[in-house]
């Protein structure tokens, strides 16, 4: 008999809830500064919208990778948020429909609303 393999299932579905709460997927910008050490990815709540209505923080990172999709197609195409995935307290997988991104961080991913009345 093969014992159940432990999955992280929970943790994929509570951070992604947690962070982009009810907020639409589609990706307005992807952004890592390296000198601060942050990542951050502002989503939209509808694709033909033209500001962003929520920034997802990565605070702290220790270590940045990010590979593109082989199957991505048109870079002009809007990306979105496909999963989180917290492999353990320091690592997340952020998988979107263009890259896979993998982080460590010391900090906890945090998600906050941005103003629409100011520019």
């Amino acid at each position: 008999m093969i014992a159940d393999k432990p999955t992280n299932l929970g943790n994929i579905m509570t951070l992604i809830s947690k962070l982009l709460g009810h907020s639409s997927p589609y990706i307005f910008n992807i952004v890592y500064d390296i000198d601060v050490r942050l990542l951050f990815i502002e989503c939209l709540d509808d694709p033909s919208d033209e500001k962003p209505t929520l920034r997802i923080v990565f605070p702290e990172i220790n270590f940045y990778s990010e590979v593109n999709q082989a199957e991505a197609g048109d870079d002009e195409l809007m990306d979105d948020l496909v999963s989180l995935e917290q492999i353990d307290n320091k690592k997340i997988v952020i998988l979107t429909c263009k890259k896979e991104i993998t982080i460590e961080l010391a900090g906890k991913p945090y998600a906050e609303k941005i103003d629409q009345n100011s520019d």
